[in-house]
């Protein structure tokens, strides 16, 4: 790799991260006034002069106050990392779905570490909410929208049919494991140094210990 090469990945890299701590600071704060004082009670010229930029910089990165403080973006890296994922394909000599749980949960943890997500922070988006509640539809409509995106990727992923129901099953099964974790993580731990990803990960494997076909004797004697 050649020296401008280096300089223009390195300068990329460095783009996309003050991209990202730009919107995690818009979406947090967003949510701490709302939660103090309702959507109606800050303007976005505060909200963009608390977090250091201007109007036309917020536009670039969510379409209204609504959006910020559901932390629904304009350009989600969400999505190119989805695409990445459904572009690459399943070790053929694996079955089908396999390591479903290992992808979702590599992309689920990408995630929270890109909108800088911590307890404080998910507390500020639970209080948001009770105090605007009308969000909670907009939530559910953008939850619907964003299982069909993650079902349409394992299905590429895995070379299955986007309506094979084991794919539905897989992503439905997930998801659901996926809240709990967040639950859990971020509203009933108290120990600073928990990791979300060690938490999700003992869901999923209740979950593969839980449908695993049980252990007959000859199971065991042939160990």
């Amino acid at each position: 790799m050649t020296g401008t090469a280096a300089h223009d990945t390195e300068t990329v890299g460095r783009a996309q991260l003050r991209r990202l701590r730009v919107r995690a600071d818009l979406v947090a704060e967003a949510r701490r006034l709302t939660a103090d004082v309702g959507l109606a009670g800050f303007t976005l010229d505060q909200l963009c002069s608390t977090v250091g930029i201007s109007r036309r910089t917020f536009f670039n990165h969510f379409a209204s106050k609504d959006h910020v403080v559901m932390g629904v973006s304009l350009d989600d890296d969400e999505d190119d990392a989805l695409e990445r994922y459904a572009s690459s394909r399943r070790d053929p000599r694996l079955p089908p779905l396999s390591t479903v749980f290992d992808d979702l949960s590599v992309l689920v943890v990408l995630r929270i570490e890109q909108i800088g997500l911590t307890r404080e922070r998910a507390t500020a988006f639970q209080k948001a909410l009770e105090r605007e509640p009308r969000l909670f539809g907009a939530i559910l409509r953008e939850g619907g929208e964003q299982k069909r995106r993650i079902l349409a990727a394992v299905a590429r992923h895995e070379g299955l049919a986007p309506d094979d129901v084991r794919v539905d099953t897989a992503v439905t099964l997930a998801t659901a494991l996926v809240q709990r974790a967040v639950e859990q993580f971020f509203f009933e731990i108290d120990d600073p140094a928990a990791r979300f990803d060690d938490v999700l990960a003992r869901w999923f494997d209740q979950a593969r210990t839980l449908f695993s076909p049980p252990t007959t004797d000859t199971d065991r004697e042939a160990r």
